[in-house]
């Protein structure tokens, strides 16, 4: 007996995921106006790996390294330690003072969010999965007794 609902496979899950979690990371650069996002902006890309039984491996997001550092504040010889301590110098001496660079958080906080929805999708499919193969399996048997 066949389901009557197709269900999408794990890497077509797995693609779907991806595309949206680029398109949110466009949007956080878009909101949090990095400069030069251009160059970052394009370079997105995306890498579902999944084997023979269409189970999904790995999937890999791919962009410009330099936008991790964009992410936490730091570069051009700003460390991560440094961060803080500008921040809290610009707050009381003024913005001419310490470091101008800023975290513009579009990545790390996007990214666990995204992780999580993914994990609640799968749990969700493996779900219905699991009470589609019992129902069938009870009704084959229903019906090969009766």
């Amino acid at each position: 007996m066949q389901s009557s609902q197709s269900t999408l496979s794990e890497r077509e899950i797995a693609q779907a995921w991806a595309i949206i979690t680029i398109i949110k990371w466009k949007k956080k650069l878009a909101i949090n106006k990095v400069c030069n996002s251009s160059t970052l902006f394009n370079s997105f890309k995306y890498n579902v790996l999944a084997s023979a039984g269409g189970n999904v491996l790995k999937i890999t997001l791919l962009f410009e390294y330099y936008g991790r550092f964009v992410d936490m504040g730091v570069g051009k010889g700003v460390k991560i330690g440094d961060v803080k301590e500008s921040a809290t110098s610009r707050r009381l001496s003024g913005k001419m003072l310490g470091n101008r660079r800023r975290p513009k958080k579009w990545y790390s906080k996007t990214l666990h969010a995204e992780v999580m929805k993914l994990s609640e999708i799968f749990a969700k499919e493996y779900g219905h999965r699991g009470v589609i193969a019992i129902t069938e399996n009870v009704s084959d048997k229903s019906i090969n007794n009766g």
